[in-house]
Order: structure tokens, then C-alpha cells, then sequence
């Protein structure tokens, strides 16, 4: 079985955010909610406030790259061009980023934020185009937002796959849309860490476990997996420490690493 690993970039830095949105309110907010349910310890909690002053806060791309690149993972970053809900990083960013990561030798395609309006989606598909240089890619929406009429949409503009549902009950595997290929992923960190749930490190892994076992069983020939890089930093210590178990517990158990275009292939 194959491990698809995925990486969203919804932030690059705190300062990024200053007067365009409220991720630092919400920020602040649900880091006093899980000290509040003893999610975080004080500790913890003086260190999510100490990274709002960082220059570098929240980016953690280079510290990913890194391991994913010595523990043999091959994963698909997914970069924005266009601000909204939340994601408010420049066009410099984000073309720092794409570089970043395909001097990595990475895969790399649309973090996408129209969902509903083929013009404004084309527009990003056209500016992702000329900042990464290629020719071809895969998109995920932010915040998986879905229109009925969205991966037609998707498949029209040219996209060779989209990855934005997530499938974590029927451990659902890919299918064409056209032209396009739907990749539907299985397990996303905030949803099994977020400040909403009430799992902790050890729930998490063991939600990880069970999925991974059922898929194993079910032969399934992938099992998708989100890890935004926001959260490979000491201000989200259990969503660190859960991906890291996690990458090397699927090299236990034999999993190979793969990317969407490497799925596409072997299709």
C-alpha cells in the first residue's frame, strides 16, 4: 500500500495576516481554549504567544523539506495565489515557496481559493501557471470548498487532478472526472488534533492506526494524508510529534511513499 502525503500552505507568516484578516485573534483564542481543556500545557501556551512576535513564525517550510527529503517522503505541496479566507501570503511568497519546494525536487500544484466562479479560477490557474512554470498540475481547494459545479470546472481549466474530499469512512481511492482525476484523501491533522475535537496525541494515532489497518485490509492502493507545514513548528507540539510518528511508523510497516502525479502514472 502507498502513503500519499500532502502539504497545504495556508500561512507563511504571522506578520502576513497583520490588519487583512483574523487568523490572530482566532489564533490567540483557541490557544487559550486548549489551555483551558488542558490540550496544551502553559508551557506550550507561552510558546504559541512567543511565535506571534517571530519574524519567521508559522513558515516551517525549510524544516519540512528537510525531513521529508531524509525520511524518503515524497509529498505534493499545494501553494495559493489569491487571498481569502484566511490565506493572506503575497505573490512573492508564494513564488519563494514553489521554488522552495521544487529545488526539492517536490511535486507542487494549486492551493486554490474560487470554487464557484470559472473566471476567477482560471485567473489563479493562469498565475500558478507562469509562477511555478508548469506546464501541468493538481489543485485542492482551501478548505476543500466544493461547488456542484466545481470539478467539472477543475476538469475544463485543465487540471490533472484535484484532491478536495476528504474520504476518511469509506477510504475512497481515485476515479476520472474527465480528463481529470479525482484523488480523494483519507486523513487530515486538524480534524484528528484540531482545538475542536478532543483527541489527544494518543487518539490521534490511534484513529491513524485503525484507519491504516482497515485500509490494509480493505487492499486499498493508497491511504491520503494532510499535514499543513504551519504545524511542523514547537507552537503545535502534537502535530508535530504525530506526523513524525507517523512517517516513520508507515516505513515499519512497509508502506512506500508516493505523490498524486506517481498514482497518475501507474494509471
Amino acid at each position: 500500500m502507498k502513503i500519499v502525503i500532502s502539504h497545504d500552505i495556508d500561512h507563511l507568516s504571522v506578520r502576513e495576516h497583520i490588519f487583512k484578516d483574523l487568523i490572530i485573534p482566532k489564533y490567540i483564542f483557541w490557544s487559550i481554549v486548549e489551555l483551558a481543556r488542558r490540550k496544551i500545557n502553559f508551557e506550550t501556551f507561552l510558546i504559541k504567544l512567543g511565535m506571534l512576535g517571530k519574524k519567521n513564525g508559522w513558515n516551517n517550510l525549510d524544516e519540512l523539506l528537510k525531513f521529508d527529503k531524509q525520511h524518503g517522503v515524497n509529498p505534493t505541496f499545494f501553494v495559493g495565489v489569491r487571498n481569502g479566507k484566511g490565506l493572506s501570503y503575497s505573490l512573492a511568497q508564494a513564488q519563494r515557496a514553489i521554488k522552495a519546494i521544487r529545488d526539492y525536487g517536490f511535486d507542487v500544484g494549486l492551493h486554490g481559493i474560487a470554487f464557484n466562479n470559472f473566471e476567477r479560477m482560471k485567473q489563479e490557474s493562469e498565475i500558478f501557471r507562469a509562477l511555478s512554470g508548469l506546464k501541468e498540475f493538481g489543485v485542492r481547494m482551501h478548505y476543500l470548498r466544493l461547488a456542484p459545479q466545481t470539478l467539472n470546472m477543475l476538469d475544463q481549466l485543465g487540471y490533472i487532478f484535484d484532491s478536495s474530499i476528504l474520504s476518511s469512512g469509506s477510504i475512497a481511492q481515485g476515479y476520472r472526472i474527465n480528463r481529470m482525476v479525482e484523488f480523494p484523501f483519507h486523513i487530515m491533522d486538524g480534524a484528528i488534533l484540531g482545538p475542536k475535537v478532543s483527541y489527544g496525541l494518543c487518539e490521534a494515532k490511534a484513529i491513524t492506526e485503525r484507519l491504516l489497518n482497515k485500509a490494509e485490509a480493505e487492499k486499498k492502493d493508497y491511504v491520503g494524508i494532510l499535514f499543513h507545514q504551519r504545524y511542523f513548528g514547537p507552537d503545535f507540539p502534537h502535530y508535530r510529534a504525530w506526523y513524525i510518528w507517523l512517517i516513520n511508523h508507515c516505513k515499519e510497516r512497509g508502506y512506500k511513499f508516493a505523490n498524486y502525479r506517481q498514482l497518475m502514472d501507474k494509471g
